[in-house]
């Protein structure tokens, strides 16, 4: 018997566009807003049924990483974002701002509409058509009955975060650190029943805490990085914390197994933190997020790979499209205490920047090497995984996303040539 069968199936252009931007999550809204008014014809195709990605479907709770004490440094869409969600003043001196999940899908729902771009939610990119470096058309899946579709795009966006349609173009891609190891996942949640007032009054230190409870036994897995709860209503909370160790991204079994393994432990931060944190004895959990909280997956190569090097030199190159300044946060790779003294040292000393520091943000990152017409944007950028783990966060989604869409809607009447779009270009229409 044949391991393999034979498939082929004629599909419908349903859309044929200058910019087609595959994902929909804080890079894709910002790349197909941007391409959108600089006057593209944009299809932008979502896989859940709202924008937004893990700052929505996936609960992240909070946004991280968007100022250096002097600067904001979001860019443009950042800040209508931020101005949209009343995020309050004084954001550049916060390490976090927290996110209003259903508002946060609002806010995205009216600036694609109101930017004229062409979208379906609710389709997942299944195919690429693709020949000697050139993108043709991208092959959908639609949930509904009219199935798989096609769009033909001069020039196409890769925002997938797993950088999924660059790879199945044949782009060159890393994922992990020298021995292939990703940083962990972890799938947020919402709870209920904080009494907030306690906790702020008692001002617990939830390491030491969890010392506690990790020598009681409350963990079957070892987990000491704990992000904690994030405020997002009078009585509840998100949560970011429950790492998956070594769940590779791009492999089926491991992503599955990954599911069951962190919805399992899910009971065991619930009795930690009735057990052990002031203002949590009546939390509960509300639920688990629909999207597995995936901080790094394929890396595509492009034409200039950003270091942990330009990070220690506070790099600017002629051709940034932005700067940056979050930390670098690469979570603990395994459950050793190694791996969790590792991250504190880097993360919280000598991987943070001081008031007013920052690194630039090339435009050749986006750029596969050997892509004529594709570009990325978010967390699949080309960079090392050091600096992935700076770049991934929302804001740093915003301030590449809205810089791709802006260059492929310049270089759509160029035959979508990508190259020739010049970094001081981007920069007119994103300023």
């Amino acid at each position: 018997m044949s391991d393999k069968i034979e498939f082929s199936r004629s599909v419908s252009v349903a859309y044929d566009v200058d910019v087609c931007v595959v994902g929909g999550g804080p890079a894709g809204v910002a790349a197909a807003v941007s391409a959108a008014r600089a006057g593209a014809k944009v299809f932008l195709g979502e896989a859940t049924g709202c924008f937004g990605g893990l700052g929505t479907s996936g609960f992240v709770p909070a946004f991280c990483g968007v100022g250096n004490i002097t600067q904001f440094l979001g860019g443009k869409f950042c800040r209508e974002i931020f101005d949209a969600m009343e995020v309050p003043s004084g954001e550049l001196e916060r390490e976090f701002s927290y996110i209003d999940v259903e508002k946060l899908k609002r806010v995205y729902d009216a600036l694609v509409v109101a930017s004229g771009a062409q979208f379906a939610l609710e389709v997942k990119l299944v195919a690429v058509e693709a020949e000697e470096g050139v993108v043709k058309a991208a092959v959908f899946s639609d949930c509904t009955d009219q199935g798989l579709f096609a769009v033909r795009a001069k020039v196409f966006i890769d925002a997938t975060g797993n950088g999924d349609l660059a790879a199945w173009a044949g782009a060159d891609y890393a994922l992990g650190n020298a021995q292939g190891i990703p940083m962990p996942a972890t799938l947020c949640t919402l709870w209920s029943g904080m009494d907030w007032e306690t906790y702020r009054k008692e001002k617990p230190f939830i390491n030491d805490l969890l010392a506690k409870a990790i020598e009681d036994n409350v963990f079957s897995v070892i987990d000491r990085h704990h992000s904690g709860m994030f405020p997002v209503g009078e009585t509840r909370a998100g949560g970011n914390f429950g790492h998956v160790f070594k769940l590779y991204p791009n492999d089926r079994a491991s992503r599955t197994e990954g599911w069951l393994d962190i919805r399992r432990r899910l009971p065991e931060f619930q009795k930690f933190y009735n057990r052990y944190v002031p203002g949590f004895a009546r939390a509960e959990i509300v639920a688990s997020a629909a999207m597995m909280g995936i901080r790094e997956a394929r890396r595509i190569t492009g034409e200039y790979t950003l270091t942990i090097d330009d990070f220690k030199a506070r790099a600017s190159f002629d051709d940034e499209i932005g700067r940056f300044a979050y930390s670098v946060d690469i979570h603990p790779l395994d459950d050793s205490l190694e791996q969790y003294q590792r991250f504190v040292r880097e993360f919280y000393g000598n991987l943070r920047y001081k008031a007013g520091e920052s690194y630039g943000v090339p435009y050749r990152v986006m750029i596969p090497t050997k892509l004529c017409n594709v570009l990325t944007a978010g967390r699949c950028v080309s960079t090392d995984q050091p600096m992935e783990a700076s770049i991934r966060v929302m804001p740093g989604c915003y301030l590449t996303g809205y810089a791709a869409g802006a260059a492929a809607a310049l270089a759509a009447p160029r035959n979508g040539q990508v190259r020739q779009v010049k970094a001081a270009e981007i920069r007119e229409l994103t300023r």
